[in-house]
């Protein structure tokens, strides 16, 4: 765009030849004068001042009618100006009239209604209806990086500029546009109050700057508006930078800030400052975008991104974001599942539809909570993976919470999987009630409700005092739990692999009571959610301590039911007192409150300090 070196270089340089026309020059028609320039090899044309008359109005102005100014370079036609008529005064022409400035291939075409030039200050203003056409060949480098042009490719290549006024500074090489501004070009359009164009020596673009009521619309990448824009070329990259309540929209893409810088050669834009960016969820699962699937977009909602600052990897052509980094405080909205996840630093991927947050990153909705030192969410496949001091929070029931540290946690609609380190803490009303450590949890979800539980490797749990001030404990190394979601009540446990179970009151004299097996299994009443009954296999051992007492017995097989209270142990049982032993019965039964044992089938006793009775079957 060599437009204000062009114009304003042969228009001045004119100026000098009006002075030194003769006085019966201005008096004659079908004048015509010629100037030259001195060079080595002697005299070359410069320029031709043409008219079919020249009138004189005053002592110091003429007028002539028609004009044509042709200016010559290296002996070849450089540009032509043409209008109606032009007043000539000392340093200054000007008319109100139309005029034309053009190339000999028109590469470079101006035209407009009234134009001042002044020698002094080297400029020239035409005052209405401009318009400017442009081969976009000329420029220094194509706007928004499209493909270079040349001259045979057609009237579509042409960057036009259209406004009510503008002036070209041959001192400072920059044009001026004022007053309904539009760009149009085969990639973009353009519409501002004010546009200014500064040119390098050699005639190409440095920068372009629009000013107020800034709006670029640009084929298949949308629409952006702002207070200012400025483009310019640098390191071979072209850049936009748009500033003053920046926005951009590509159909349900949308972004805002402060100020956007779009790098057109790498198709990049960094977002500034109050960064708000939106987008459709996609519906396609990661084989569906391995098999080359199109996307379908969600209508259930949309997600939307806040920071401090963003920067986007936007598509070759049209599409949504491929990759997005974003920094300081971000916030991510999804509306499809209602969640939110916030955190210092975030990157996604269009390819793998997945975010990740680092920087005390937590994840939410309405029921669970997750916290580590980053964390992944895989969108559309609802997958979430915590890493490093990973924390998951859910609430359970009324008043109550559940919360699992880790490791690591990985999360999906009905499953977490908490590695290394597994802490489980169920608080009711603010107050711990019941733990559990391990290092491996299986948590199976049902509408983010807990339906079963898995733990493995060094499991150990404990319960809140009850009533009477009695904790329960487990150990063991596999725990299984099943949970009804809808009463929110425990149906089953299952303990395998040096099961030890107590249940101790409070101060030294308080009973104690043990159970160890391979494997216990519990069922649980369906409304008091207390053990209706409980089996205990393979190397049983069952002890307990009173004041009144102790009792030691084994069995392979210990049967406890709730509702008679009472222990039934088979298989070789054996119970030993503080006063009696009792063994080779067919089974025993134990009452835990009494402390009291039957024998069943024949059986020995021995008191515990003499000599062995016979017994025959109980009744």
């Amino acid at each position: 765009m060599k437009v204000a070196a062009c114009i304003c270089l042969m228009l001045w340089t004119c100026l000098p030849v009006f002075a030194q026309v003769p006085s019966e020059a201005h008096l004659a028609n079908n004048f015509k004068v010629s100037r030259y320039r001195d060079t080595p090899r002697g005299k070359v044309l410069e320029m031709i001042l043409s008219g079919n008359r020249s009138t004189q109005v005053a002592r110091d102005e003429s007028v002539v009618t028609p004009f044509e100014m042709i200016s010559f370079r290296n002996g070849q036609t450089n540009l032509t100006s043409r209008g109606p008529e032009c007043h000539l005064l000392s340093n200054i022409a000007w008319d109100a009239g139309h005029i034309e400035l053009f190339t000999p291939t028109t590469n470079v075409f101006v035209q407009g209604d009234g134009f001042l030039l002044r020698e002094t200050n080297q400029t020239l203003v035409v005052s209405n209806n401009v318009e400017t056409r442009v081969l976009r060949s000329l420029l220094k480098s194509p706007l928004l990086g499209g493909q270079r042009t040349n001259a045979t490719d057609g009237p579509w290549q042409i960057v036009k500029i259209y406004s009510r006024r503008c002036q070209f500074d041959y001192a400072s090489n920059r044009a001026e546009y004022f007053g309904d501004v539009h760009v149009v070009d085969s990639q973009m359009d353009v519409t501002s109050d004010f546009l200014f164009i500064q040119l390098s020596t050699n005639g190409g673009i440095e920068n372009i700057l629009a000013r107020q009521n800034v709006i670029i619309t640009t084929t298949n990448k949308g629409r952006a508006t702002g207070e200012t824009a400025r483009y310019y070329v640098t390191n071979g990259s072209e850049i936009m930078v748009l500033t003053g309540n920046a926005a951009w929209h590509n159909g349900d893409q949308e972004a805002r800030a402060e100020q956007f810088t779009y790098d057109s050669t790498r198709h990049i834009l960094w977002a500034t400052n109050h960064v708000r960016v939106r987008w459709p969820n996609a519906l396609q699962t990661a084989a569906q975008r391995q098999a080359g699937e199109p996307p379908r977009v969600d209508a259930s909602g949309l997600r939307i991104l806040f920071a401090d600052d963003a920067t986007m990897q936007m598509p070759p052509t049209n599409g949504p974001v491929e990759s997005m980094t974003a920094n300081g405080n971000v916030i991510i909205v999804n509306q499809a599942d209602q969640s939110r996840s916030t955190g210092d630093y975030a990157v996604y991927s269009r390819a793998e539809d997945r975010f990740e947050l680092s920087g005390t990153p937590v994840w939410w909705n309405d029921r669970v909570k997750v916290y580590g030192q980053s964390l992944t969410a895989d969108v559309t496949n609802k997958l979430y993976h915590a890493r490093g001091r990973a924390k998951f929070e859910t609430a359970t029931a009324t008043n109550q919470w559940l919360v699992i540290s880790s490791t690591n946690i990985d999360y999906q609609t009905n499953l977490a999987v908490f590695r290394g380190g597994v802490r489980v803490r169920l608080l009711e009303n603010g107050v711990l009630r019941d733990t559990l450590d391990c290092d491996l949890l299986n948590v199976e979800l049902v509408s983010n409700e807990v339906a079963a539980a898995i733990a493995r490797g060094n499991v150990r749990g404990e319960t809140a005092p009850d009533r009477a001030g009695n904790v329960k404990t487990i150990v063991c190394e596999v725990l299984v739990g099943h949970r009804s979601p809808t009463t929110l009540r425990m149906e089953d446990l299952e303990a395998s692999n040096h099961v030890v179970i107590t249940q101790f009151g409070n101060g030294t004299n308080a009973p104690r009571d043990t159970l160890r097996a391979e494997s216990v299994t519990a069922d649980f009443f369906a409304t008091t959610n207390q053990i209706e009954k409980a089996v205990a296999q393979h190397d049983v051992v069952l002890e307990q301590t009173k004041l009144s007492g102790s009792i030691h017995a084994t069995a392979a097989r210990a049967d406890y039911t709730a509702t008679n209270d009472q222990v039934k142990l088979t298989g070789a049982p054996l119970a030993i007192t503080d006063k009696f032993v009792i063994s080779d019965a067919d089974y025993l039964i134990w009452h835990p409150k009494t402390n009291r044992f039957r024998a069943f089938g024949w059986y020995k006793i021995v008191p515990a300090t003499t000599t062995t009775k016979t017994g025959r079957p109980s009744s």
